[in-house]
């Protein structure tokens, strides 16, 4: 048996660089992490902007068709005191027979006018307010745009790291490759012990209703499938890909982005997690990672790149921040 003492130094040299080699991974895959819900965060916030854009848009064209119609229809009235033939306001006036009559006519002369002229100040003053909120978009769009670009460049230093991590696990692919055996018959265990409990109604299935609990079935069907950022299914996921692409599948629309998916639902607190709740996690201070929670302390999510969607305890990946039930 060989002692601490006469280990051999290759063996103590080979560790010690997988150790540093793992710590380096583990920084890339949290700034990745972070960077890619930046980045589908800010997507979000863009095309939910140019939705209201387009609807504005066309508020504002009908404004101004129904402007121009109403106008168009005054005009034609007020044209018809210098026509010849038929009733023209003044000629109502001149055919009175008697004062009442006279001053009623007036009155309701009067009245038509005041209403045109409402009509038309409440169509100009919409046609107003539509243009500035349609400005105010553009802006927005604008600078929206140039966060995404932002974010995109962010994206492009990441994929160089991404290309440095690739380099880094050919280096240790030896150990990766073990690791992965072992991960992928803790995976095969965890989700059989899953359909077991989900099929019976065990406690590690909370919920076994229609609906959210649902989800974890479907969700079941996406173990093992890559993780890829900015996917959405049905061949790779990224972490909020999986649960919109999960939920989807059930009828419900939820965004892109684990953050914009942590205000879409009611809040859960941890004690009252049922199957199929959005369960999050944040890294440096935002909500940067999401997944679908199974029962037991467990939960479905797509990690990081390089990983597949699998199973993970909610103790075991940190940075737990709340639930959400869509």
């Amino acid at each position: 048996m060989t002692s601490p003492a006469t280990a051999n130094p290759l063996n103590t040299g080979r560790q010690a660089e997988v150790r540093k080699i793992k710590t380096q991974l583990s920084q890339i895959d949290q700034q990745l992490d972070v960077v890619v819900e930046e980045y589908n965060s800010a997507s979000h916030s863009l095309n939910k902007t140019k939705s209201e854009l387009k609807i504005v848009s066309a508020k504002l064209v009908e404004a101004e068709q129904e402007s121009s119609q109403r106008q168009e229809a005054i005009n034609k009235r007020v044209a018809s005191l210098y026509r010849q033939g038929g009733l023209s306001y003044l000629e109502v006036l001149l055919s009175t027979s008697d004062l009442d009559q006279f001053l009623y006519c007036l009155e309701l002369v009067e009245r038509l006018a005041d209403r045109d002229a409402r009509i038309i100040a409440d169509l100009k003053e919409s046609k107003k307010e539509a243009a500035a909120y349609k400005t105010a978009l553009v802006e927005k769009e604008s600078a929206q745009q140039a966060t995404v670009a932002e974010l995109q460049a962010k994206k492009g230093n990441i994929q160089a790291q991404l290309n440095d991590r690739n380099k880094l696990l050919a280096r240790i692919g030896r150990e990766i490759a073990a690791e992965r055996r072992a991960e992928s018959r803790k995976q095969a265990q965890l989700r059989d012990k899953i359909k077991v409990s989900y099929n019976r109604g065990s406690s590690v299935s909370v919920s076994r209703g229609e609906g959210r609990s649902s989800a974890v079935g479907v969700a079941m069907g996406e173990l093992g499938k890559p993780y890829s950022w900015g996917a959405d299914g049905p061949g790779s996921f990224d972490c909020s890909g999986l649960t919109q692409y999960v939920y989807r599948q059930l009828g419900v629309s939820l965004p892109h982005s684990s953050r914009a998916q942590y205000n879409s639902g009611q809040r859960i607190s941890r004690d009252d997690l049922e199957s199929g709740d959005l369960v999050f996690f944040a890294r440096g201070g935002s909500i940067s990672h999401v997944g679908i929670y199974v029962g037991g302390g467990s939960f479905i999510h797509a990690p990081q790149t390089g990983d597949v969607v699998k199973i993970s305890s909610l103790g075991s990946h940190g940075g737990y921040v709340g639930a959400v039930r869509p």
